[in-house]
C-alpha cells in the first residue's frame, strides 16, 4: 500500500473543496470497501478525504413525506432505527443482513451503495480482466459459480449492495453534491451503470461527486415490504440471490408492486414482467410463485451457476409472500 495524504474536513463544503482541488482524491466513510481496494492495489490515491467528522452527513429523519438517511450513517444504525422499521421493513431487513456486527457498526449507507464488485478475478492482481482494462472476462469460462445470470455477456460481476434492491423497492432517490457545488437528486433506477455502457465504473458518479444521502418513500396503510437473501453460510457470507419487494393492496388485490432483484447481475434489476403477473389480481402464494417464474424467464446462466435460476425463483416468491403478509397487517 502506497503512502497518501489524509484530510479530515468537518463540513461537506470543506470535503468537496478537497475533492475538487486535489486530483485523484478519494472520499472515505467507514472505509470497509476502500481498505480492501487499497490492499488489492485496485486503487492508489495520493489523498484520502475522511468524512468521519462531517456531522451533516449522518442521521435518519422524516422529511417531506419520505425518510432521509445520511450517507455516513452506519448500517447498524439503519437496522435498529424505529423510523426505518415503520414503513420500510425491507430497508431494515437488508441492513440487518449486511456483513457481520463489526462491519455493520463501521460500514455506511453511501459506501454500501457505491462499493465495487467482489468478483475474485477483478480483485486478484494477477488477472488483467476486462473490468481492469484487459480483454478477457475470466469468469466467462473460469470459476463462475457465484457470478451473474443476467446481462453477463461482456462482464460477469454481480452487484454487491444489500441496501440497493430494498431502497429501489421504496422508490429511493440518491442525493449527490457535485464538484461544481450544485446538488442533484438521482433516481435509484438511474444510479448504476452496466459494463456495456462503461466498463470502468459501476455508478453515474463523476470525479468530485459526493453522495450526501438517500431518501425513500415509506409504505402506508395496506402496504408492506420485505427483503430476502439466500447465502451458503447464514452466519456471514455474500448473497447468492436476493430480492426486495413492496406491495400495496386494495382489499385482497394488488394495487401496486415493486420487485427488485440483485446479486445475480452487474446491477440491481427491477422485474416489471413479474410485477405484471400480480397487478390487479387477488394475491395468493400460487401467484407469487408464478411471478417468480416470470422473474427468471430471461436468465442466461453460465456453466456453474444454473442453480441460481431456481434459487432466485424461490427467493422472489418468498419475498412477495412476506411483503403481502405485512400489507395485510401481519409481521
Amino acid at each position: 500500500m502506497r503512502n497518501f495524504d489524509y484530510y479530515l474536513p468537518s463540513t461537506t463544503s470543506e470535503a468537496q473543496d478537497v475533492l475538487k482541488k486535489v486530483k485523484g482524491a478519494r472520499a472515505k466513510a467507514g472505509g470497509t470497501d476502500l481498505m480492501g481496494l487499497l490492499k488489492d492495489r485496485l486503487t492508489a490515491p495520493d489523498s484520502v478525504v475522511s468524512l468521519d467528522n462531517v456531522g451533516e452527513l449522518t442521521g435518519i429523519k422524516e422529511r417531506d413525506g419520505g425518510v432521509w438517511i445520511g450517507a455516513t450513517t452506519t448500517i447498524a444504525t439503519v437496522a435498529a432505527n424505529k423510523t426505518v422499521h415503520r414503513g420500510g421493513e425491507a430497508v431494515a431487513e437488508a441492513a440487518a443482513r449486511t456483513g457481520t456486527p463489526l462491519i455493520r457498526n463501521r460500514a455506511t449507507v453511501g459506501g454500501n451503495l457505491c462499493q465495487r464488485p467482489r468478483c475474485w478475478y477483478f480483485r486478484h492482481p494477477d488477472y488483467p480482466c476486462s473490468k481492469k482494462g484487459g480483454e478477457t472476462c475470466y469468469a466467462q469460462e473460469g470459476e463462475n459459480k457465484y457470478h451473474a445470470i443476467f446481462d453477463n455477456v461482456t462482464c460477469n460481476i454481480i452487484h454487491p449492495s444489500n441496501l440497493a434492491p430494498a431502497l429501489w423497492a421504496h422508490d429511493a432517490k440518491i442525493h449527490v453534491l457535485g464538484a461544481n457545488g450544485k446538488t442533484r437528486d438521482i433516481g435509484i433506477d438511474e444510479f448504476w451503470v452496466l459494463p456495456e455502457e462503461d466498463m470502468s465504473k459501476e455508478t453515474v458518479l463523476e470525479d468530485g461527486d459526493l453522495v450526501t444521502g438517500v431518501t425513500y418513500t415509506p409504505g402506508g396503510r395496506s402496504s408492506g415490504s420485505a427483503y430476502v437473501e439466500v447465502r451458503e453460510k447464514q452466519s456471514y457470507d455474500w448473497a447468492l440471490t436476493n430480492a426486495a419487494a413492496r406491495i400495496d393492496l386494495s382489499g385482497s388485490r394488488v394495487k401496486d408492486v415493486r420487485l427488485v432483484i440483485s446479486a445475480v447481475a452487474p446491477v440491481p434489476m427491477r422485474r416489471e414482467d413479474a410485477e405484471a403477473v400480480l397487478k390487479g389480481k387477488a394475491f395468493s402464494e400460487d401467484l407469487a410463485w408464478k411471478a417468480g417464474e416470470a422473474a427468471v424467464a430471461d436468465a442466461t446462466p453460465l456453466r456453474d451457476n444454473k442453480y441460481k435460476v431456481r434459487l432466485l425463483k424461490a427467493t422472489v416468491a418468498h419475498t412477495l409472500i412476506a411483503a403481502a403478509q405485512r400489507a395485510k397487517g401481519g409481521k
